[in-house]
């Protein structure tokens, strides 16, 4: 280490040009996997935070909550299924919502579902749903945005009532719209259809359950829910692919940078084993310069990518997961190690005699 250190410290201008590389790919990894979390949140919280173990759709709607629809009545035999303990409707209609007296339209998804069931989110602002509010709603908060306010009155397409404000929600998107929470008191203008059942099922009791309903219905976990929202899968197998390409063109690059920096000090590192130094010093004092390199590069990058991350505008779908950017960063500084191998074999085929002559090795 004392090596690798001074060495640094000798030729800093050289080592702060790969330092500057590295810095840049790593932001940029960060950013893209920002994106894709903040991406994959915008088009699907809403089934992310669904607290249910499993989802009941309609049979053979290609995994699509907005495809399936059948009867309310059906819930009750679906809630006496041996093993189900809890199991709640749900509605969701793609629509849209205007203010009283506005003729201006903004898009939402409407969820419907009974007030007290556990699919009713946490409000961050404003009261929860009514039992009798059957003419309320609440809304994520990106609503307010468009102008939105607790207590404004929005006409909702598809219902002749009008809906009041009553709350405001986080993290409650869906198809990259805000969803708006709607008793389903309200499902007497749809005659009594719902679109899923969100089910609780008993430890243990999951292969009962689906021996006795998936003759009928499709029971989904919420990942297999979410590759049936229209381009989720695709969406974000794109953003992974970039971020993998980034890691394998930055493996690549500060390989490459690492071993010609090593062919320029073959001749100090002929000298060093002619004096008697093992090549398995040399070869720690590589690991050692690269490892401490990546390490206050990647903390750079990480100050500077939550710096740029406070500059984004609000309605950038962005997101910083602080176990994703520690995974990216352990992946990116055993890339790197991986990388400076290349050099290694440089430094174990150096022949001390023809490094000091000035040979060609």
């Amino acid at each position: 280490m004392f090596l690798a250190i001074r060495e640094l410290l000798h030729a800093k201008f050289r080592y702060i040009l790969i330092g500057v590389i590295m810095v840049l790919i790593a932001m940029l990894i960060f950013i893209i996997s920002g994106l894709a979390k903040g991406l994959s949140a915008d088009n699907a919280s809403a089934i992310q935070n669904l607290p249910a173990d499993y989802v009941l759709l309609e049979k053979d709607v290609e995994n699509r909550i907005t495809r399936s629809v059948f009867s309310a009545g059906k819930l009750d035999a679906i809630q006496e299924t041996n093993g189900v303990e809890t199991a709640v409707p749900l509605s969701v209609n793609m629509t849209s919502a205007s203010e009283k007296g506005s003729d201006q339209k903004i898009d939402v998804a409407l969820f419907m579902t009974d007030v007290e069931s556990m699919l009713m989110p946490a409000v961050t602002s404003g009261q929860s749903l009514t039992a009798t509010g059957a003419s309320e709603l609440i809304l994520d908060d990106s609503m307010k945005q468009e102008g939105v306010n607790l207590g404004d009155e929005l006409k909702i397409g598809g219902f002749n009532q009008t809906f009041t404000v009553v709350g405001f929600t986080e993290q409650s998107r869906f198809s990259h719209t805000p969803v708006a929470y709607v008793s389903s008191d309200a499902l007497g203008t749809t005659d009594g259809k719902i679109s899923a059942v969100a089910l609780q099922v008993k430890d243990g009791n999951m292969d009962a359950v689906k021996n006795q309903l998936s003759g009928n219905y499709d029971i989904l976990t919420k990942d297999e829910l979410l590759k049936g929202i229209p381009g989720y899968s695709q969406e974000q197998a794109s953003l992974n692919m970039m971020i993998v390409f980034l890691f394998v063109i930055g493996t690549f690059v500060l390989a490459v940078f690492f071993y010609v920096l090593t062919l320029q000090k073959t001749d100090q590192f002929g000298v060093l084993k002619a004096l008697g130094t093992k090549t398995s010093y040399l070869i720690r004092n590589v690991i050692s310069q690269v490892v401490l390199l990546s390490v206050i590069c990647i903390g750079i990058a990480l100050g500077l990518t939550y710096g740029a991350a406070a500059l984004f505008p609000n309605d950038l779908p962005f997101q910083l997961n602080i176990a994703n950017m520690l995974q990216f960063s352990t992946v990116l500084l055993v890339v790197t190690v991986i990388g400076s191998l290349l050099s290694l074999i440089q430094i174990v085929k150096i022949d001390p005699i023809r490094a000091i002559e000035g040979g060609a090795n």
